[in-house]
C-alpha cells in the first residue's frame, strides 16, 4: 500500500512546510512495524488491565493522525532537554513509557523508561514537550484516561497548562515535535497504548 500526500503543507502559523520524507508505507515495512509491536514487552503492555491511579503501567504512545508511529525521545537521548517526536516502531526502550500514578485521579508522571526522565512541558502552547529529571513539579503532571491494549485513543492534558498533547500541525510525519496545543478534537490530540 502506497500513499502519496502533498509535497508542501501549510503549518498553523501559515508558513509552507516540506515534509520530511514521503508518506509511504510499503507492505514489508507495515509487517516490521507489526513485528516490533508483537514483541513480549509490547504484548505485555497491550496485555495489561486498564489504568487507574492506584497502578503505574508501561506502553508505547502512538497518536492516532498517523500510520503506526509512536512517541519517541529523539534519538535515544539520556540528557535532560532531549525533545519528543514522534518515530517509526524500533523496538527502542526510548518509546516506551511508564505512566505512574502521581496523586489525583487519572493523574500521572509520564516516564520515559529508556533514560527515566519525565516527559515535561514550559506550559506555553505550540511548545515541543520535552524529557527532563522527574522533580514531581506540576509541569510534570498529566491527566488522561488512556488504558493501554483497548484500542481506544485518548487525551493527555498538562495539569499544568491545561493545554493538550499535540502533533504539531497534525503532521503524519516522521520526526514531527509533540507540543502542547488548545484542545481541537482533532486525531493528533488522540493517543492509543499499544
Amino acid at each position: 500500500m502506497h500513499i502519496k500526500l502533498p509535497t508542501s503543507r501549510r503549518h498553523r502559523d501559515g508558513a509552507r512546510r516540506h515534509p520530511r520524507r514521503a508518506a509511504r508505507l510499503s507492505a514489508a515495512r507495515l509487517w516490521a512495524t507489526l513485528a516490533v509491536l508483537a514483541t513480549p514487552a509490547v504484548a505485555g503492555a497491550v496485555l495489561a488491565g486498564p489504568a487507574s491511579a492506584s497502578s503505574s503501567f508501561t506502553t508505547h504512545l502512538t497518536p492516532n493522525n498517523t500510520f503506526f508511529l509512536l512517541l519517541d525521545v529523539s534519538g535515544g537521548s539520556t540528557y535532560p532537554g532531549a525533545p519528543v517526536i514522534d518515530w517509526t516502531a524500533n523496538g527502542g526502550a526510548n518509546q516506551d513509557w511508564l505512566f505512574q500514578p502521581s496523586g489525583g485521579s487519572n493523574s500521572y508522571q509520564i516516564v520515559n523508561v529508556n533514560s527515566n526522565m519525565c516527559l515535561t512541558t514550559d506550559g506555553a502552547a505550540g511548545d515541543q514537550v520535552f524529557q527532563d529529571p522527574c522533580t514531581g513539579a506540576a509541569n510534570q503532571q498529566w491527566l488522561t484516561s488512556l488504558s493501554p491494549g483497548n484500542g481506544r485513543a485518548y487525551t493527555i492534558q498538562s495539569a499544568f497548562s491545561g493545554l493538550y498533547l499535540d502533533v504539531s500541525g497534525d503532521s503524519p510525519w516522521e520526526g514531527t515535535a509533540i507540543d502542547t496545543w488548545p484542545y481541537n478534537g482533532g486525531y493528533n490530540q488522540q493517543f492509543g497504548g499499544v
